[in-house]
């Protein structure tokens, strides 16, 4: 056999489309390689691999280079029957079936080969592992007679073994963080050790810890951002040039458990309507460019907050100390002075770096009862100063809120919920939560001055973080209005480049119907994602054109970023030099809050869920009722009062049901029976899992 006619053999093999990786000793048994040509054969198997026309991987793998012989994708699942890959630079998903997956994994950055690409989903094999993103995962640890695996939490349907003698002390059903040892290959299993143990998995508390490992959240600061913390903390001396506030009835208002009051308050009648005060803790005086401390909150970029615990963006030196506003204390600020007339229209704002000496550490819902004049007599004696600008800030806020509504922004009734927390850290009750006009008075107070702040710095032209808004898109405007019209609402308002007050006016709709919350949490899920931006291209929601985070710099990084800008141009730096120092810092830390703000919202709603799931996990068998939220081909969520969504899988509805995509209904041809959105329903608790957070029911 000649050199050009098994050149030809092996180039014809590995462009067929039934060629999977293999050994160069495998290739030469399917090609039938006779002995007395094998020096012939390795020679152009060296040849081709120094001409780049093949790569052999590190565990022996042969794969052609030719132009569209492989191409990169990530992997995102694998499953009992093989693996799905997003293809790089496409939106193109393909399907790997377990044999040629060749120990891959989630998150790996793969070579595949497309083998199939006409088919309805097109087929591939892996054919090189390129990147390993499956290093470290988190589990659940069983044994099985005198074998030990993990069952990890990523989208991977399989068992990693870990040596028994290893995880002598863990027990079954232990929540565990791992890493890999050793990836599947020639037939060998996928192993892993055991670096840490959470406890139980039917722990909320335990998973969550688990949830944050597996996001990489920061639990601990370094020491050099503890040592430094600590030194920035103990005192400070008050500039000449600060504006001296302490003798106004500044005062705080939060949640009753909040520790971290970055916020304040203060408000005057004037000729020509009112001068709305909001006082920001000055994070920036403490955390400086270049620090320690500040390197640690750019790459955490935000607080995160689940069950009854925080992981803070900022030591507790600050967070908690010298930077809250705690009452009766002296506290650098960054102060917004709004002028705002008796329309409720900005017509002014002024910026002051300030000092301020909150006379009150206000309660949501001790303010709510003086609003409501439920306050006792003690009540009023703790709130006895401020009370005159209570009354003036209550007439203030209803101005905001309906020049908000005027040029079209919306506001959703959203379920939010609230978790009873034991001090065991296990979840004792779920309630849905209730935002009062307190709470909505100081949410427009915030607005206002994120509103005048981002104005402020469009109008100088200076590098900035802005909050933007995009219009929603028009894949999810068009399932809103079939769900608006599956559930006999007018939808058309809804299309392409509708403006805030339709989504508005379709709110208003659906207001007070039965269907209110199920389609309420529609349009929210319809909305875009708000993130920051170095770019002012508006807030879709609220109807701004310009938008800014000031208000919680605490826990926010783009606040305290904006605030380290609005320094300097209160400094007089402006033009080129402000330019120079901020543009690609305001573009970094856009870029970066709001990946690690996605992030954080992740780790939020999965801790919820677990809790959630905990506390149902105590009422199996137990009846409820609630509305259908929302309906998929595989069956129908059910939410009940307490904001708990859980499935109804559609194989066990009464009869055989299909899912209209036009209607968004599930429907039985057998019985007549239709289920659409909205719709009450009464449910058994038939399951709920803590690590997952998936809770399941049965129909009565």
């Amino acid at each position: 056999m000649d050199a050009k006619n098994l050149k030809t053999k092996i180039d014809s093999l590995m462009a067929s489309e039934e060629y999977r990786p293999s050994t160069v000793h495998e290739i030469s048994v399917k090609l039938g390689i006779p002995a007395s040509s094998r020096n012939t054969f390795f020679g152009i198997i060296d040849k081709m691999r120094k001409n780049n026309e093949i790569t052999i991987s590190k565990n022996g793998k042969m794969m052609s280079n030719k132009s569209g012989a492989s191409e990169t994708a990530t992997i995102l699942s694998v499953g009992v029957k093989g693996a799905f890959a997003r293809l790089e630079g496409k939106k193109t998903d393909v399907f790997i079936s377990t044999e040629n997956i060749n120990g891959a994994m989630p998150s790996d950055t793969v070579k595949v080969k497309v083998v199939k690409p006409n088919a309805e989903r097109p087929i591939a094999i892996v054919m090189s592992v390129e990147k390993r993103g499956f290093v470290e995962f988190t589990g659940i640890f069983h044994r099985l007679g005198k074998h030990a695996y993990i069952v990890p939490d990523a989208k991977f349907k399989g068992k990693i073994k870990v040596d028994a003698k290893e995880a002598r002390s863990l027990s079954e059903g232990d929540m565990v963080f791992a890493q890999m040892r050793a990836y599947a290959h020639k037939g060998c299993e996928a192993t892993a050790t055991i670096i840490e143990s959470y406890g139980s998995s039917s722990s909320a508390k335990a998973c969550c810890q688990a949830i944050l490992d597996r996001y990489h959240a920061r639990k601990a600061f370094p020491q050099p951002v503890v040592d430094e913390a600590e030194e920035v903390s103990k005192g400070f001396q008050i500039d000449a040039n600060r504006k001296d506030l302490r003798e106004l009835p500044i005062f705080t208002i939060d949640g009753a458990t909040a520790k971290d009051l970055d916020d304040a308050v203060s408000v005057e009648i004037t000729e020509t309507g009112y001068t709305l005060g909001v006082h920001i803790a000055d994070v920036s005086h403490y955390v400086t460019a270049k620090s320690q401390l500040d390197a640690e909150a750019f790459m955490r970029g935000t607080s995160i907050y689940f069950g009854s615990s925080v992981v803070p963006m900022l030591p507790k030196e600050l967070s908690n100390g010298i930077c809250s506003l705690n009452p009766n204390e002296d506290r650098l600020t960054f102060s917004v002075f709004m002028d705002i007339d008796e329309k409720g229209v900005i017509k002014g704002y002024k910026l002051a770096k300030s000092v301020i000496r909150s006379r009150v550490k206000g309660v949501y819902a001790e303010v709510n009862k003086i609003f409501d004049e439920t306050a006792d007599d003690a009540l009023l004696k703790k709130y006895e100063e401020v009370l005159p600008s209570l009354k003036i800030m209550r007439k203030l806020a209803i101005l905001l809120r309906g020049s908000r509504f005027n040029r079209g922004a919306f506001d959703f009734n959203t379920d939010e919920s609230e978790l009873v927390i034991g001090d065991d850290g296990v979840a004792i009750d779920i309630k849905r939560r209730e935002r009062g006009e307190t709470e909505r008075l100081i949410e427009e107070f915030m607005l206002t001055a994120n509103e005048s702040v981002a104005t402020f710095a469009y109008n100088k032209k200076s590098p900035f973080v802005y909050r933007v808004h995009e219009e929603p898109d028009i894949s999810k405007l068009t399932d809103l209005a079939s769900a608006l019209r599956a559930s006999g609402f007018d939808a058309r308002a809804i299309h392409p480049g509708l403006l805030p007050n339709d989504i508005k006016n379709v709110i208003k709709q659906i207001e007070g119907s039965p269907k209110e919350k199920a389609l309420s949490s529609i349009i929210l899920r319809s909305m875009s994602k708000a993130r920051y931006s170095p770019d002012c291209i508006g807030h879709f929601g609220l109807a701004l054109k310009f938008y800014s985070h000031f208000t919680s710099p605490i826990r926010r990084y783009p606040d305290l970023a904006i605030h380290r800008i609005l320094n300097d141009m209160l400094a007089g730096i402006e033009g080129d030099a402000l330019d120079s120092r901020y543009k690609g810092f305001a573009s970094d830390a856009s870029l970066t809050s709001s990946e690690r703000e996605v992030a954080a919202m992740q780790i939020e709603w999965k801790c919820e869920d677990a809790y959630k799931a905990e506390y149902m996990s105590s009422h199996i068998g137990e009846q409820y009722d609630g509305i259908i939220s929302s309906i998929k081909p595989f069956g129908m969520y059910i939410m009940l009062e307490n904001t708990v969504e859980g499935l109804i899988r559609v194989e066990n509805l009464p009869g055989w049901f299909d899912f209209d995509e036009k209607s968004l209904t599930l429907k039985s041809s057998s019985n007549g029976k239709t289920y659409s959105i909205g719709d009450a329903v009464r449910v058994v608790l038939a399951a709920a899992d803590v690590p997952t957070g998936n809770i399941d029911f049965t129909l009565i």
